[in-house]
């Protein structure tokens, strides 16, 4: 059943307008990250494949392609595939019946959610067993880092455990409130505290009649809501606010590792040409990492990048022409950098819908 899901899964990434390539595919579940893959994750909102499985080969892809292609549900055009009308209504029907992603909708999270996770069973099991004066259990996530930041906040607080505890409850109540019924139903099946062992994703995948693909998809859906829930509600949700805050700091904010420290500098108030040069980087590399930023963050201040007289000039030229490209605006404007271009064109498509 999960190859099932899986084929039809790809199947989803294909249109009836535009190739889709092989070495597309791969970079979107591998997590590639240049700004023209950005751009093209963003404009199919294809945001819930985005490092889905780093480890995933050429050859598994192609496999699966050539199913499709063997079905008819796909064709050849040129280097990639288009989707035919065959294609169109199978997926269609398949995902009338089926579980589909459609809670992640942003890059913000990519590295946060497993992580979270893993300290939100931990601190639930920790919370449980410390309710109940219990000492002796097996941590359900073994992890030293995790078990780590526990540590640190009781030491923090060793004269207020009552409180925490307190707060903690208080605030999985807030929590569980918020969710959809099914949504919180999963997740507290999922959480193990005092003489209550978790059940495992098989066994809620099987309740749910769900294939066991698509309940990780379910999952991460879940789990992107929690998140943007505690951000949404960090006032009301101290406790989780401080373990997200933590956790996206320590997963460099959703950034490459080397698109985080030139953030750093950015903020210092460095420019271009000096970061290039403390860090012995191209100028253009760092018109990357920007990009990259402008794409993961969903907050970007887009004007502080783009010269006010070319931020005007863009926009007014993207809403005399809805299909206006960068090698027009190179023509009218030489002074134009591609940075300028796709960070006015970004903003717009995420004011307007891609």
């Amino acid at each position: 059943m999960r190859e099932e899901y899986w084929f039809y899964y790809i199947l989803s990434y294909f249109n009836q307008e535009r190739s889709v390539t092989t070495s597309q595919l791969l970079h979107v579940f591998q997590g590639k990250r240049t700004p023209s893959m950005f751009y093209m994750m963003e404009a199919n909102q294809w945001h819930h494949g985005f490092l889905y499985n780093a480890s995933i080969t050429r050859q598994d892809l192609q496999q699966t392609l050539q199913l499709l292609l063997q079905k008819q549900y796909l064709q050849e055009e040129k280097k990639g595939y288009l989707l035919t009308n065959k294609g169109a209504e199978a997926c269609r029907l398949y995902f009338e019946a089926h579980y589909y992603p459609q809670k992640i909708k942003t890059f913000t999270y990519v590295n946060v959610r497993l992580p979270f996770w893993n300290q939100l069973q931990l601190f639930t099991q920790v919370f449980s067993e410390f309710s109940y004066q219990n000492t002796q259990y097996v941590p359900v996530i073994k992890h030293p880092y995790y078990q780590e930041n526990i540590r640190l906040l009781f030491q923090g607080q060793k004269d207020k455990k009552e409180t925490l505890l307190k707060q903690w409850f208080g605030e999985q109540q807030f929590l569980f409130e918020q969710l959809e019924e099914r949504q919180a139903n999963v997740l507290a099946n999922l959480l193990t505290g005092h003489h209550i062992l978790g059940e495992t994703k098989a066994q809620i995948a099987e309740k749910l009649q769900m294939e066991s693909l698509a309940f990780d998809f379910y999952l991460q859906d879940i789990l992107e809501t929690v998140i943007t829930l505690v951000k949404k509600n960090a006032s009301q949700l101290v406790l989780l606010n401080t373990i997200l805050k933590q956790l996206h700091l320590a997963t460099n904010l959703g950034l490459s590792a080397s698109t985080k420290d030139t953030y750093q500098l950015l903020k210092k108030g460095y420019t271009i040409p000096k970061i290039a040069n403390i860090r012995s980087i191209k100028e253009n590399t760092v018109r990357e990492h920007i990009l990259e930023m402008a794409f993961v963050f969903n907050n970007f201040p887009y004007q502080n990048f783009v010269p006010a007289t070319i931020y005007q000039y863009l926009n007014k030229r993207f809403e005399e022409e809805e299909n206006y490209h960068y090698r027009q605006a190179m023509q009218e404007k030489d002074t134009l950098e591609f940075m300028h271009y796709r960070l006015v064109e970004l903003e717009r498509m995420r004011q307007n819908g891609p």
